[in-house]
């Protein structure tokens, strides 16, 4: 894996040959991007110092942005897709995302209220920012909005502009404003009817599917609790270890049920075991603040000299002349050619001319025309006199 060093302490992990439209605007200093993979139209922007965005594989954006400022984290497991949304990690705060998650259309996370909400009795403020942490295989519809303090578990849906802003269990739905449960027992497949365009065949064929891959269940020995993850978090004082933090104990870890949470379970609980995996990477170390060694110019051609380009020139019009001799020849040969055929045509044209039934037509054509003369007494004598000159010539 490569390590690109930036400007002002910031760092880059990952193949940057990778991502499609990419878009990183460092303001600040000691920021670092994790690309596990590939992505699209990932925009980040960090207006503070310390702050950590984590990118997993096939991560697409249609829009949006996400913006870290000051010591705050977002991290996104694999495989997701996120139509137009912005994610605001504000107040050195998190926000969490894991694998397969669909987000539609003007969405947004953010982890503040953006204003200060005070008690006017004690001048206390009231609305501090939380973090947002949301499970495997989430669907959020159209202009939803996640706010501080969500718990979206695994397997939930939240419905099409809806505010979510608390805890949701896995396999359930919720909506309204802000959400609340209205249907549990469910599960949801990324299935689009859309998309296929299906036919009524079709919709009577996803009528009943069976399928098992996102019913969840809560483990305790594998549940990662976001209370536990976030006093972690807490604990830690750089980007760099927040980084071996999540990629060890969050990506690394692959259980089904990890994020899944239904009501009444244990909540509290610490975290699981964890290898740390993070040291056994290799990084190719690329410093882009260092000038790079300039490669060295190209050897000069040799120029050739005045005697090298009068024989060059002279070479060039004797090929010129040797071809138009060439030419001549066969312009020659060819008018020979010609000469030849003619002239045995012509020798041709002489042999009839001369042969016994040739003449005896022609004698017979000019008694035909006189006639009247005694041409046919004629003709006899003519006849006589020619087979007699044909005899001779034997």
């Amino acid at each position: 894996m490569q390590k690109h060093i930036k400007e002002n302490g910031n760092v880059i992990y990952g193949d940057l040959s990778k991502q499609v439209n990419l878009k990183l605007d460092f303001k600040g200093k000691n920021n670092i991007v994790f690309f596990a993979g590939g992505s699209s139209n990932v925009n980040i922007i960090f207006p503070g110092n310390n702050g950590l965005v984590f990118i997993g594989k096939g991560i697409w954006f249609g829009s949006g942005s996400i913006r870290v400022p000051n010591s705050g984290m977002c991290f996104m497991d694999d495989t997701s897709s996120f139509g137009g949304t912005h994610f605001s990690v504000l107040e050195a705060k998190n926000i969490i995302v894991g694998r397969r998650i669909l987000v539609s259309w003007n969405t947004w996370l953010s982890t503040c209220d953006h204003h200060l909400i005070m008690d006017s009795q004690t001048n206390d403020r009231i609305n501090f920012s939380k973090s947002i942490y949301i499970g495997d295989h989430v669907w959020c519809g159209q202009d939803t909005a996640i706010s501080k303090g969500s718990f979206v578990a695994s397997g939930a849906v939240i419905g099409a502009k809806s505010l979510a802003t608390k805890l949701y269990f896995s396999n359930t739905v919720n909506a309204g404003m802000p959400a609340k449960e209205i249907k549990n027992n469910i599960f949801w497949l990324e299935d689009n009817p859309n998309v296929g365009q299906w036919t009524k065949e079709q919709t009577l064929k996803h009528s009943n599917i069976p399928n098992d891959n996102f019913k969840y269940t809560y483990n305790q020995d594998e549940f990662l609790s976001p209370k536990a993850i976030e006093e972690k978090l807490d604990s830690l004082n750089t980007a760099q270890e927040k980084l071996e933090f999540v990629y060890n104990a969050i990506y690394c870890n692959k259980n089904k049920n990890r994020f899944a949470y239904f009501k009444d379970m244990p909540y509290d609980i610490p975290l699981p075991k964890y290898e740390n995996k993070f040291k056994s990477l290799k990084f190719e170390e690329i410093d882009e603040t260092k000038p790079q060694p300039t490669p060295p110019a190209p050897k000069p051609t040799p120029q050739p000299t005045p005697q090298e380009l009068e024989i060059k020139v002279l070479k060039e019009q004797l090929a010129q002349k040797e071809q138009e001799l060439i030419n001549m020849k066969d312009k020659f040969d060819k008018q020979n050619t010609n000469i030849s055929i003619l002239e045995n045509k012509y020798q041709e044209a002489l042999n009839t001319k001369n042969h016994l039934s040739y003449k005896l037509g022609a004698a017979l054509i000019k008694a035909n025309k006189n006639w009247y003369k005694g041409g046919y007494v004629k003709f006899i004598f003519e006849v006589m006199r020619i087979k007699k000159e044909h005899r001779n010539r034997g």
